[in-house]
């Protein structure tokens, strides 16, 4: 296993500049036979050990900082390979008693000579401050995108997925608010645990059922009142255009205590986190909601198609809030361009898979946020919103609960367009997602964006880079 890494501060911020929606429709045909097979390629590469994990079972006491981790896999093995960054193993059991392990460079190594399908794990683990794990100054946990193996045993592959429970108890005065049940694949960085003074807002139930609340802080009544005014609408929308949620029945805006100038959100579904200091800002709370359907419902193959999550979710939350009045486009337009001010900053699609280390990579910017939004965008326009709308839904409900490739969601949506739109397609995904340079067309700031707007664009703009 590879060596855990700290963070240079890592700026939770990242999360600040992407929101989008995603749409309905019923082309599966097109979407299946466009789908390829890379991803169980890469799933068919892995290493021995690397067997999937199905469930992970968590009970975590923040007060003494112990841990167990009942983990079931996929198939019956003898050997499994986990990440569990800086936490102490206190012991490995299965079915019939203890089980050989070794730990090494932030790994564990578990021998299983009954051929084992569950595994019992013991651990303690460390209190963290630098956004990469349990943060009991903050109260909170920060596990993206690869330290929940300083939280429990986990697999860091963004493209492996897992349900979860968690009983939560400890960490001193204040609320808990965590999800007892993920029943669905989600990413092992999903989950995460706030502790605070929480006042709960609630905002209503969604066509389908679904409970959407907020919890906020004393003295953010106004500002949690403010950013998640469109929030029940905006996940609603969600839900009857795009498909069904399937991380639980109630959803929720939680403000996290990220420190002084924070800006952005993290899409821990499915009680997402927003910074404190952003918790008025519509667009985030839109954004980290979308995440439940790209990035969480549908995970990506590989850091690579980071552009699958963040530029959808960007899309996304600009597409949902539009139909609520509120018009994210002349933000984004600053955001995209300051980037391509700066030279275009890197290509949002890379061509490999597996390659890069995303919290070293050039990828880790505004780039697949504001490229990957004005792809879509553009796409909208030459087949339609309503069109484009559908092939995103049969996309999410052909993939929801899977990894899938950005190149999966691109031939999709040319297999729907149909051949008269192919020139016009490809030159648009040339343009966003295969070119470092910006065109010359490229959308500018408006004069007009001025007072609150400005200086949340302003904000926003720092937020993706370190």
């Amino acid at each position: 296993m590879p060596p855990r890494r700290h963070v240079r501060s890592l700026p939770v911020l990242l999360l600040a500049a992407a929101t989008g929606a995603t749409g309905c429709g019923d082309d599966g045909g097109a979407l299946a036979d466009a789908a390829g097979g890379g991803v169980d390629a890469a799933i068919d590469a892995r290493p021995a050990g690397a067997v999937d994990v199905t469930a992970t079972a968590l009970t975590l006491d923040l007060t003494t900082r112990t841990g167990t981790a009942i983990i079931t896999l996929a198939e019956r093995v003898d050997a499994l390979d986990l990440d569990v960054g800086d936490l102490t193993i206190l012991g490995v059991s299965g079915g019939l008693g203890d089980v050989p392990f070794t730990t090494a460079g932030g790994g564990l190594h578990v021998e299983l000579p009954a051929s084992e399908s569950m595994i019992t794990v013991n651990y303690t683990f460390a209190a963290h401050s630098m956004f990469d794990g349990w943060d009991p100054g903050a109260g909170v946990t920060f596990l993206w995108p690869e330290f929940c193996g300083n939280l429990f045993p986990c697999r860091t592959d963004p493209a492996d997925g897992s349900t979860f429970t968690m009983n939560v108890s400890g960490g001193g005065a204040g609320t808990l608010v965590y999800p007892t049940s993920i029943p669905a694949q989600a990413p092992a960085y999903m989950p995460a645990i706030a502790l605070g003074n929480f006042v709960t807002l609630e905002l209503g139930t969604t066509t389908a059922g679904t409970t959407v609340r907020a919890y906020h802080l004393p003295r953010q009544a106004a500002a949690a009142a403010s950013g998640t005014a469109q929030l029940r609408q905006v996940v609603d929308f969600f839900e009857q255009t795009y498909g069904p949620y399937t991380f639980g029945d109630a959803v929720a805006s939680v403000s996290a205590s990220w420190g002084p100038g924070a800006y952005g959100g993290m899409e821990h579904h499915p009680y997402w986190h927003v910074a404190a200091d952003a918790f008025d800002v519509a667009e985030i709370h839109a954004h980290e909601a979308a995440h439940g359907w790209f990035g969480n419902g549908v995970r990506i193959a590989c850091w690579e198609d980071f552009v699958l999550s963040e530029g959808l979710a960007t899309y996304l939350a600009a597409r949902s809030l539009a139909e609520f009045g509120v018009d994210l486009w002349p933000e984004y337009d600053c955001a995209l361009a300051t980037i391509c001010g700066e030279g275009g900053g890197t290509v949002a699609l890379p061509s490999t898979c597996g390659a890069i280390d995303i919290l070293t990579d050039p990828l880790w910017s505004g780039v697949p946020y504001q490229k990957g939004a004005q792809y879509l965008r553009e796409v909208a326009a030459v087949m339609g919103e309503a069109q484009l709308d559908a092939v995103i839904a049969a996309f999410y409900q052909a993939h929801v609960g899977q990894a899938a490739e950005m190149e999966q969601l691109i031939a999709a949506i040319k297999a729907a367009a149909g051949a008269g739109a192919s020139a016009q397609l490809d030159a648009i995904e040339q343009t966003w997602l295969r070119t470092l340079a910006c065109p010359a067309t490229a959308p500018v700031c408006p004069s007009a964006l001025t007072g609150d707007s400005a200086a949340r664009t302003r904000r926003r703009l720092r937020a993706p880079h370190f």
